[in-house]
């Protein structure tokens, strides 16, 4: 009898257990950017009464209430349910952004007890990058777009705001390029992705009259792919040397930001750990500063040679000068827990930035 009766009391703890599980409408929502009108909604079966209901919704900086009596504190988004009496509550999203992107949670109170309900949302759909653009480093003498024999062409080509990110490629007229080119670097926000690659190359007399071309290939373009191109042309004669530096410090020195040293959003990681024998691709970014900042890497107390791209400047309408360096090279398994290092020097003292690299196989 004793055992009859222990059964039986699970069993109706089990009952109200299940009772208690929030549902959520839907289970999870594939929707496209611009999708107007999108509900989410979280239920207590049987419509018993709850005593709150928070929602996190993905892009939003805070949880916030979702009640019929109070007005959603977030521009776009209302109330979406028949209410907390009868044991429903969610939210209406006006229209989808790429921060939506993500999984909803809701927390109900019934009788003091929490009960969490999530639903994930998935944006689908790509979205087309800018045309691409090459850009010439400021460190490299362009004057009326000629080009000296014998010196190198230091290029980056940029493909910005894209879903997913395009793919870079180079031709030089209808040649394919594969040396010479930098690791291409990525940079996702948003569900918008910004891909760059430098290419660097001395000015030989056969490349005179050529075109450099960088080809972006995206699924969202008409043809597949969109190209931009640089008309290669040489000096009659070659002329001195203008690097970005001269006359910078006639005007005085200007302390630049702290560096930046960020990973490509190319590069899959593991909550932050690097797969052993994977390519690490980082780019250390100083900005902000006169003259030009130079850097060195390290890996703890070792000097690193090897992987680097040349560094590629730009000036800005105010005078000042961002350059930024690509390093890819190899994790290994002696990497974990050592530092990767980019020190940048300029004329008013040297700061550096840290990357603690931890990897797993």
């Amino acid at each position: 009898m004793t055992k009859l009766y222990v059964i039986a009391l699970l069993s109706m703890t089990v009952a109200i257990c299940r009772a208690l599980e929030v549902i959520t409408e839907p289970k999870s929502s594939i929707v496209s950017e611009g999708q107007r009108n999108v509900n989410l909604l979280c239920k207590v079966p049987g419509g018993q009464p709850i005593d709150f209901c928070i929602v996190k919704v993905p892009g939003v900086r805070a949880p916030f209430a979702s009640s019929d009596r109070l007005p959603a504190p977030v521009q776009g988004i209302t109330f979406y349910g028949e209410g907390w009496s009868r044991g429903s509550c969610g939210v209406t999203l006006a229209s989808i952004v790429p921060e939506y992107g993500g999984t909803f949670e809701c927390t109900v109170s019934i009788s003091g007890q929490s009960y969490k309900g999530s639903i994930d949302i998935v944006i689908e759909g790509e979205v087309a990058p800018e045309p691409p653009v090459i850009e010439v480093s400021s460190n490299v003498d362009a004057r009326d777009n000629e080009f000296d024999y014998g010196k190198p062409l230091i290029v980056r080509c940029i493909s910005r705001g894209g879903w997913p990110g395009a793919k870079l490629s180079w031709y030089l007229d209808g040649t394919p390029i594969t040396n010479e080119l930098g690791a291409a670097f990525s940079e996702t926000k948003d569900r918008r992705t910004t891909v760059q690659q430098f290419f660097r190359k001395p000015i030989a007399v056969e490349d005179n009259r050529k075109r450099l071309i960088c080809r972006a290939e995206h699924g969202s373009y008409p043809n597949g792919y969109m190209e931009t191109e640089l008309p290669i042309k040489l000096r009659r004669s070659n002329s001195n040397d203008n690097e970005i530096t001269s006359g910078d410090l006639k005007e005085g020195p200007i302390k630049p930001r702290p560096p930046q040293l960020l990973v490509s959003s190319d590069i899959k990681t593991n909550n932050g750990a690097f797969k052993i024998g994977s390519e690490m691709v980082a780019n250390c970014v100083s900005s902000d500063g006169r003259p030009a900042a130079t850097f060195l890497w390290f890996l703890d107390d070792v000097l690193i040679y090897e992987g680097l791209s040349t560094p590629y400047m730009s000036r800005s309408n105010k005078g000042t000068i961002e350059t930024q360096q690509v390093l890819q090279r190899t994790v290994l398994e002696s990497d974990n827990g050592k530092s990767l290092i980019c020190k940048a020097r300029h004329p008013t003292g040297v700061t550096e930035t840290r990357l603690k690299i931890v990897t797993f196989r």
